[in-house]
């Protein structure tokens, strides 16, 4: 008996790496030729000023945090990420009864290039969208922070979407 679950053990355990099953986040679809990646400050064509260096900060910090990619300076990777901050835009969603706005939605949008240095042709090409919510408050201080906040965990999913995106092509 002991030695049929053992077999039963190393059975199972051959068919699903035969069957290329690995734990999320620790396999990759890309080609073997690239492994690094540089991405420079995305340019800004929004409405909003300076916040695409930010926006660029998380998209890098989200590839180092993934790390099956390493970001590395623009003429020492195998891939280049170029990206354009085409959109932002504040919408209301709910007025108070005294005629305030309430709650808001940060919509941000990214035109997105990645290009395999390695054998000098386009990887990836994508326009990405996002949005979070916010809730605005009669303090203007309050209201800002909050927005921010918004503005950030909407780079995070950016930054996370494109990781998905260029490491496991989906």
């Amino acid at each position: 008996m002991k030695n049929l679950s053992l077999n039963l053990c190393v059975l199972l355990t051959l068919f699903l790496n035969g069957c290329g099953y690995h734990l999320t986040g620790t396999g990759s679809t890309l080609p073997e030729h690239l492994k690094t990646l540089s991405i420079p400050v995305f340019t800004n064509s929004s409405s909003q000023p300076e916040i695409h260096r930010e926006l660029t900060s998380a998209i890098i910090n989200a590839f180092i945090t993934d790390g099956r990619v390493k970001v590395v300076r623009k003429g020492q990777s195998d891939m280049v990420m170029k990206g354009n901050l085409i959109h932002y835009e504040l919408k209301t969603l709910s007025f108070s009864a005294n005629a305030f706005a309430g709650d808001y939605i940060v919509v941000l949008g990214v035109d997105v290039e990645v290009t395999d240095r390695v054998k000098n042709e386009p990887y990836l090409k994508q326009n990405l969208k996002t949005e979070w919510n916010y809730t605005a408050t009669s303090d203007i201080v309050d209201t800002e922070s909050a927005r921010l906040v918004a503005l950030e965990e909407a780079y995070r999913v950016l930054g996370n979407r494109l990781v998905s995106l260029l490491v496991n092509q989906f």
